[in-house]
């Protein structure tokens, strides 16, 4: 396997990785809310937000193979 092929089944794993965190920063800031405690809500959500540029970032990077 050449590098540049194992380079695009690298980052397709950080993507897939990347995608599993935001649903869990999503249901447990949802927790969050309904149990009162809002402001971690908020504070996953923003995590959430970090995580999703990251992602297109990579998704960038990925493309840019070809």
């Amino acid at each position: 396997m050449d590098d540049k092929k194992r380079l695009r089944i690298v980052i397709a794993q950080m993507i897939r990785h990347n995608d599993e965190h935001v649903q869990d920063f999503t249901t447990w800031g949802n927790f969050a809310e309904v149990n009162g405690v809002g402001e971690a809500g908020n504070m996953l959500d923003e995590a959430r937000k970090h995580i999703d540029a990251a992602t297109t970032a990579l998704r960038n990077a990925l493309n840019s193979l070809g």
